[in-house]
C-alpha cells in the first residue's frame, strides 16, 4: 500500500520574485568587455555567417560599436518582428539547446543559454539587434541597461541592404570598455579566443577602427593564432570513453622567447587561458607550468559557466577530460621534455670547447705570457679542423688526393717517362692537393696539372688563378699559386683556368681555414672537458692523467649547468684558473684561484637577477 501523502508537505515550481532582477545578475556576470564582444562574434558565427565585420567609431559623438554578418539571420523561419521579439522574450532559453551534442558539434554550435546578449552591459549602455531576411523589411530591437522593457519597430532612416544579415550596435560604450575594445586588442583577442573556430570555419573577421589616431592600423583582418615552436609528437586527437574526443595540439616553446602556456578551449572557443589554473587547479604544476609547452586542448563536452562564459562545471565530463589529460597526455609530454632536455645538454656539449677556442684564441698574441696547456691526446682540435665531405663545385675537373699540412708544399712529380709520340692537346686539368687545411692566417701552396686525354703532361699551357669563394689572399705564378688565409676560419675555393689556343679547362681546390692543425702527440690548446662525478671531493677542475678534468658533481657546476650560458662562463673560468696556474706554478696559488672562481660563480647568478 503506497504511503498517504503527508499532509504538511508543499510542493511547487521555483519562480523568480522578480525576473528582471534575475536578469539584472545574469548580465552583471559578464565583467569582460571583449568576452562580451566575442559572444556577439560566436552569434554570428553560429548563424553560419562567412564575413563578419566589426567597426568602432563615433555616431553623433557616441562611441558606438557595429558587429555586422551575412549568415542566416535571427531565427530566419519567423517573420522578423517575432523573430526578435522571441529573443527579448525568452531570455534564459536557447533554441541551439534542443540540439544533441553530436548535431552540435557538427554544427559548431557554441550558444545553448540564450543570455549572450546580455554581456552587452559590460560594453555599453544600449543595445540594437537589425535583421533582415530575404523578402521582408528589416526590423529593429531595442534594450537598455539596467531598463526592464525593450522596443521593437521597422528599422527606418538607413541605407537598406540587400540579403540576409543581422547587425548588433551597441551605443554609449563605457570608458574601461573604450580602452580596451581599440582595434589592435579586439583582433588580438579574437585571434586567441576563437581561435578553434576560425581554424575550422571559412569566415573572414573584420576591424574596422575609425576611432584609431595617427598612425594606428585602421582596418585589420582577425588571423587565428599561429602557435610557434616544434609540435609534440602527439596524436591531433585522443578519444574520452562515452564523450567526444580531446583535441590536442602542443609545441615545445621556442627558448629565449616568452614562456609558454596551454590554453583549454570548448569547441574552439577558449575557457581557461591557462591549463594551470583549470579545474581547480588540477594541473597546477609540472610540466604545464613550466613554461616550456605551448598550445591548445579542446573539449567540447564541458559544460561553460553560462554568465562569463569562463571556467566549467565540475562535473563527470571534466573529470573524464582531466583523467585523460594525467594518463595520456602528461607523460607523453614529460616524454618530450626529457628528450629535448637531452638533445640540448648533447648541443650544448658539443658547442662548448667550440666557444672556449673562440673566446682564448687570441690570448697567445695579446697575453704571450700565459702558456697554453701541454696535454697528450686530450686537447682538442679547434673549429674548422674536420671538414665535411662537401665535395667541389659541380663541374670542375679535381684530382683526389690527401690533404697536406698547411706548410707542406705538394711533392714534385716524377719525371715522365719517354714516349714515343708528343702528347695530344689539352684535355683536362687538376689542382692538387684537390682539398687541404690551413690555419687562420696561414698559407698553402698549389699547383695545377693539365694533361691530355691520355693522362700525359701538356707543356705549352697558360694559367689563369682566381679566388672563386672566401676571403684571403692569391698569388699566382703560372702553374703554381699561393693561398694565404685571413684571420677567420671559414672555407675558400680556388679555381684555375687552363688555356691551350682556343681549348680551356678549368678545375678547383678546396681550403679550409681552421683555428689550428692537430698534430701528433702532445700539443698545447684548448682541451676537451672531461667530466667526473666526485660527490665528496671539493675540488672544480684540475689536470690529471694527461687531461683536463671537471667535477660535474660539484655544487658550483650543478647550479652553473641549468642555464647555458652561465655554464660556457664557468668552464671559461675554470680553463683560465688552470692557464694561469700552468703558466705561473706558485704555491697556494690553486687555493687562491679556486676562491675567486667560486666567488664569480656566485656574482654571474646575481648578474643574470639584475
Amino acid at each position: 500500500m503506497p504511503r498517504a501523502a503527508r499532509s504538511e508537505v508543499r510542493t511547487g515550481r521555483l519562480r523568480a520574485a522578480d525576473p528582471f532582477e534575475l536578469i539584472r545578475w545574469l548580465a552583471r556576470s559578464q565583467t569582460d568587455p571583449r568576452k562580451a564582444l566575442a559572444e556577439l562574434v560566436q552569434n554570428s558565427l553560429d548563424a553560419g555567417a562567412h564575413t563578419v565585420t566589426i567597426t568602432r567609431m563615433r555616431e553623433r559623438g557616441v562611441a558606438t560599436l557595429h558587429v555586422l554578418d551575412l549568415g542566416e539571420g535571427v531565427i530566419p523561419e519567423l517573420p522578423r518582428a517575432e523573430a526578435l521579439a522571441y529573443i527579448a522574450t525568452h531570455i534564459g532559453h536557447s533554441r541551439k539547446r534542443n540540439l544533441t551534442p553530436e548535431q552540435r558539434r557538427e554544427l559548431l554550435l557554441q550558444g545553448q543559454y540564450g543570455i549572450g546578449l546580455l554581456g552587452f552591459w559590460s560594453i555599453g549602455t544600449e543595445l540594437e539587434i537589425r535583421s533582415q531576411v530575404v523578402g521582408e523589411e528589416p526590423w529593429v530591437l531595442r534594450m537598455w541597461e539596467e531598463r526592464p522593457n525593450f522596443e521593437l519597430a521597422p528599422l527606418r532612416g538607413r541605407l537598406r541592404l540587400d540579403g540576409t544579415w543581422t547587425e548588433v550596435v551597441v551605443r554609449g560604450l563605457h570608458r574601461p570598455a573604450l580602452a580596451t575594445l581599440s582595434g589592435r586588442r579586439i583582433g588580438d583577442y579574437l585571434a586567441a579566443e576563437l581561435r578553434g573556430q576560425l581554424l575550422q570555419r571559412e569566415v573572414a573577421i573584420t576591424i574596422h577602427d575609425r576611432m584609431a589616431r595617427g598612425r594606428a592600423q585602421k582596418v585589420r583582418r582577425v588571423e587565428p593564432v599561429r602557435f610557434t615552436g616544434e609540435r609534440l609528437e602527439l596524436p591531433a586527437s585522443i578519444p574520452v570513453p562515452g564523450h567526444a574526443p580531446v583535441r590536442v595540439d602542443l609545441y615545445l616553446a621556442p627558448e629565449g622567447g616568452e614562456p609558454g602556456r596551454v590554453s583549454v578551449a570548448c569547441g574552439g572557443t577558449a575557457v581557461y587561458d591557462d591549463i594551470g589554473a583549470a579545474l581547480d587547479g588540477r594541473f597546477a604544476g609540472d610540466p604545464w607550468t613550466g613554461g616550456r609547452i605551448v598550445g591548445l586542448l579542446d573539449f567540447p563536452d564541458f559544460a561553460v559557466a553560462p554568465g562569463s562564459r569562463r571556467g566549467v562545471l565540475l562535473d563527470e565530463a571534466a573529470d573524464a577530460f582531466a583523467r585523460l589529460v594525467e594518463t595520456e597526455i602528461t607523460p607523453r609530454v614529460r616524454d618530450a621534455l626529457a628528450a629535448d632536455e637531452r638533445r640540448r645538454a648533447a648541443a650544448v656539449e658539443a658547442d662548448v670547447v667550440q666557444k672556449l677556442e673562440r673566446a682564448f684564441r687570441d690570448l697567445p698574441r695579446e697575453a704571450p705570457e700565459y702558456d697554453f696547456l701541454n696535454l697528450g691526446g686530450g686537447g682538442t682540435p679547434t673549429a674548422g679542423t674536420s671538414p665535411d665531405e662537401t665535395p667541389p663545385a659541380a663541374g670542375a675537373d679535381v684530382a683526389a688526393g690527401p690533404a697536406p699540412e698547411a706548410d707542406e708544399a705538394p711533392a714534385e712529380e716524377p719525371a715522365a717517362p719517354p714516349s714515343l709520340f708528343p702528347p695530344g692537346p689539352l684535355d683536362r686539368v687538376a689542382v692538387v692537393p684537390a682539398r687541404t687545411r690551413v690555419e687562420r692566417g696561414g698559407e698553402c701552396r698549389l699547383r695545377a696539372r693539365a694533361t691530355d686525354a691520355d693522362g700525359r703532361r701538356v707543356e705549352d699551357v697558360g694559367y689563369a688563378w682566381a679566388l672563386a669563394e672566401g676571403v684571403g689572399a692569391l698569388d699566382a705564378d703560372d702553374a703554381r699559386a699561393t693561398y694565404r688565409a685571413a684571420d677567420e676560419t671559414g672555407r675558400a675555393r680556388v679555381a684555375v683556368c687552363a688555356r691551350q689556343g682556343d681549348r680551356e679547362r678549368t678545375a678547383e681546390a678546396v681550403v679550409d681555414v681552421v683555428e689550428q692543425l692537430p698534430s701528433e702527440g702532445p700539443r698545447a690548446g684548448i682541451p676537451e672537458p672531461a667530466f667526473l662525478d666526485d660527490p665528496g671531493g671539493d675540488w672544480r677542475s684540475r689536470v690529471a692523467a694527461g687531461r683536463w678534468e671537471v667535477n660535474a658533481a660539484h655544487r658550483d657546476y650543478r647550479a652553473a649547468a641549468a642555464s647555458p650560458r652561465r655554464k660556457l662562463r664557468y668552464l671559461a673560468a675554470l680553463l683560465a684558473k688552470e692557464i694561469v696556474l700552468h703558466s705561473y706554478p706558485l704555491p697556494q696559488g690553486g687555493l687562491v684561484l679556486e676562491r675567486m672562481v667560486a666567488v664569480l660563480t656566485v656574482v654571474e647568478r646575481g648578474l643574470e637577477r639584475t
